[in-house]
């Protein structure tokens, strides 16, 4: 229950950032509803004075008041929801904001949810959800109790009689439709779990639809989402079936009323007890009721379904950043020596790293070597302080890292992912990004010295950039990282994917440009280590530390598990 109302209090918390707009539209929405009650009354009177008494004069005006009421309706909720989907648009955009805030200092190894489809379903299906709830849920869930309590009031003052009698099977209305909605919570969460997992395959399908291609498993592919696709379709036409059986159940019972308002209000009418505008009035009321109810059970839905989508961000949300602190020291000249004492990492409850040390002079070209699972890409991560270790520190010159703000450091140590990020834009503009503020001539000297002169600088590339080459994309992460021209620069497998002509051709523009900056490369590929002056191997966690055979050219290894 108490995860049900943090839930709640979070999701709520995006539109009631607009606590006044939101008071507003739930007042006036409040006052549209309440006029409704106003056309019953009306009529009552109409019929008892105007029809039955022959007040022709009345009849009119009572006629012009029910058009009134009716328009006055129409303007108050149509006011209402302008104001709600302005908010609503408000709090979408909050939401995503913060998430998407969240994402970024988080990755695929950290929570589940923040890796490929799972993090665009929350981007996307689950954060406009909010509209929903800002149009709807609670807020209105409680304008409509009050309208309703308010149409029971009018009723009961007019013929109680009647109108208990004929709210009596709402009653088990009520209780059946809280009961459908306890046991359909449950089937809710799976389908949107299952929605998350089609999507996220979709994502992963399309991105890598290349590797599908080149082994032909094009079906397969297709199998697979046609298989999640099918448990989706399943359990949604499961929830669906259930909830019509008790719907068309629900809907008997609460077509009860009218018949039995009818029934018991015509009986007083013969009896003399009430007049035949009580009756109409009472009948159209308990009619207004019967939707009113079942316009109660919509929000109730809508509140049971915001908790399942709350409790899905709130796991994000939740989720611990990969830095300790965003916040430090900002006056940075430089940076000279890096050292690393005992850093440990654990990823998903695996042991990455786990207590390496390592020390690097200013200048020195670094070669970081290991197989697969040993930890290079992490241990760059930690080294540019792109994630914090979870044991151990690593120092600037003898500071702690953490004492830095990450926005000042990425000023002065800069890590080149093994796939570079090429956006939809000139090529002026994907190396401008790495700092915006740079000239045109800053950027062109950049792209020149990382190898791309070949490369007009106004080529607008596409979204998918298939007309670059491996080692292009590798150049344009290089040309971004000399127009940021740091202290340090990381470069993570840069020669993955390269042919001996294309890796030898940009280790040596990479060394030609460094200027002697400090130099890691992390690579398998045993030519790197020819350009380094030192080779530090990193072994397995679960495996003891051993020397691992030296490598040309290579400096004798350091480190805890670096071996």
């Amino acid at each position: 229950m108490n995860d049900s109302l943090r839930a709640l209090r979070f999701i709520y918390g995006y539109p009631l950032r607009y606590r006044r707009e939101m008071t507003i539209a739930t007042v006036v929405m409040f006052l549209g509803l309440l006029s409704n009650i106003a056309v019953p009354l009306l009529t009552r009177y109409a019929i008892d004075v105007g029809v039955l008494g022959g007040a022709t004069e009345t009849l009119l005006y009572t006629s012009f008041g029910v058009l009134l009421a009716g328009a006055v309706t129409t303007a108050l909720l149509h006011l209402g929801k302008r104001i709600r989907f302005s908010v609503a648009s408000r709090a979408v955009n909050d939401l995503r904001e913060d998430l998407f805030r969240k994402l970024i200092h988080l990755g695929p190894a950290d929570i589940a949810e923040a890796s490929g489809g799972r993090a665009l379903t929350r981007l996307v299906s689950d954060a406009v959800s909010v509209r929903g709830l800002t149009n709807g849920g609670l807020l209105e869930l409680l304008n409509q109790i009050l309208v309703t309590l308010a149409m029971l009031i009018t009723a009961i003052i007019i013929d109680a009689r009647t109108t208990l009698l004929a709210v009596i099977p709402m009653v088990f209305v009520i209780i059946g439709n809280f009961t459908v909605q306890l046991r359909l919570q449950k089937a809710f969460a799976e389908l949107k779990g299952q929605f998350t997992k089609l999507l996220s395959g979709v994502g992963e399908s399309l991105a890598n639809i290349s590797v599908v291609k080149s082994y032909g498993r094009e079906s397969d592919a297709s199998s697979r989402l046609d298989k999640v696709n099918q448990a989706h379709a399943r359990r949604d036409g499961q929830m669906k079936r259930t909830y019509s059986r008790w719907e068309a159940t629900l809907n008997v019972i609460g077509g009860l009323p009218t018949p039995i308002a009818l029934w018991a209000g015509g009986q007083g009418v013969l009896n003399g007890t009430s007049t035949v505008g009580d009756l109409v009035a009472v009948v159209a009321l308990v009619m207004m009721f019967q939707m009113s109810i079942h316009m109660l059970a919509m929000h109730t839905n809508g509140a049971f379904r915001s908790v399942v989508t709350a409790q899905r961000l709130l796991r994000i949300m939740d989720a611990p950043s990969v830095l300790t602190a965003h916040d430090g020291r900002t006056g940075i000249p430089s940076i000279g020596t890096v050292e690393a004492r005992g850093v440990t990492v654990d990823l998903a409850g695996r042991r990455v790293l786990d207590g390496v040390d390592l020390h690097i002079e200013p200048g020195a070209v670094v070669a970081l070597t290991g197989p697969t699972g040993s930890g290079k890409s992490t241990f760059l991560h930690v080294l540019a302080r792109l994630r914090d270790p979870d044991g151990g520190s690593v120092t600037y010159d003898g500071v702690d890292a953490r004492e830095y703000a990450p926005e000042s450091l990425r000023q002065h140590i800069v890590c080149l992912p093994q796939r570079q990020w090429v956006f939809e834009g000139t090529l002026a503009e994907n190396v401008r990004f790495a700092r915006p503020e740079a000239t045109d001539e800053q950027v062109a000297q950049a792209a020149t010295a990382a190898g791309l002169s070949h490369i007009p600088l106004d080529r607008r590339f596409g979204a998918s950039t298939l007309d670059l080459s491996a080692g292009e994309r590798q150049r344009i992460g290089l040309a971004r990282a000399l127009l940021v021209n740091p202290d340090i620069l990381l470069l993570d497998n840069p020669t993955a994917n390269l042919d001996a002509e294309t890796e030898a051709a940009l280790l040596e523009t990479v060394l030609r440009v460094r200027n002697g900056r400090t130099l890691i490369i992390a690579s398998q590929q045993p030519a790197v280590a020819r350009y380094a002056d030192r080779t530090i191997g990193l072994a397995l966690p679960e495996t003891p530390a051993k020397a691992l055979a030296p490598l040309a050219g290579a400096a004798a290894p350091e480190g805890g598990k670096a071996s």
